[in-house]
């Protein structure tokens, strides 16, 4: 499991590393189920693809700190003059907490409304929902099936 969560580190790194110098960024923070995080991301990381990386606080169900890094695709929904970008996505989790070891997939479709219409054209709030394919463990290893659920602000610079 440690050669994976490495393999993944450096496929985020080299993955995004001759992207910074070409794409915007973001950075923000979010809260709601299972818990809380701040992450960072890069837009059109690869292939018209965006990818953000979470670092969080679990406090509903299992305890503990996770790791995340997602995918997300922006979809071209017509909002009509409401400035909200629509995209889905979803990636692997990890967490260690409450004497246990968790791994989870998670997919969500979000929403973010951007701020420019109120003067500060950088910021935006988001909302992400969707289903997760949990395998947590501490004497043994337990599939389950849960959900997520985030609002939060995001800073593009």
């Amino acid at each position: 499991m440690r050669k994976l969560l490495i393999s993944l580190i450096a496929i985020a790194a080299l993955g995004t590393g001759g992207a910074f110098a070409q794409s915007g960024f973001w950075a923000g923070l979010s809260g709601g189920y299972p818990g809380a995080q701040v992450h960072f991301g890069v837009e059109n990381a690869f292939a018209g693809l965006d990818l953000r990386t979470n670092l969080g606080y679990g406090f509903f169900g299992a305890r503990g700190i996770g790791f995340g890094v997602d995918v997300l695709y922006g979809l071209d929904v017509d909002t009509g003059v409401t400035p909200i970008d629509v995209y889905v996505g979803g990636g692997p989790n990890f967490s260690i907490g409450d004497g246990a070891f968790g791994f989870s997939i998670d997919a969500f479709v979000g929403g973010e409304y951007r701020l420019g219409e109120i003067g500060l054209p950088e910021g935006g709030v988001f909302l992400e929902v969707g289903p997760a394919i949990r395998l947590l463990g501490a004497d043994g290893f337990a599939l389950g099936f849960d959900f997520i659920g985030r609002l939060g602000f995001n800073y593009h610079f």
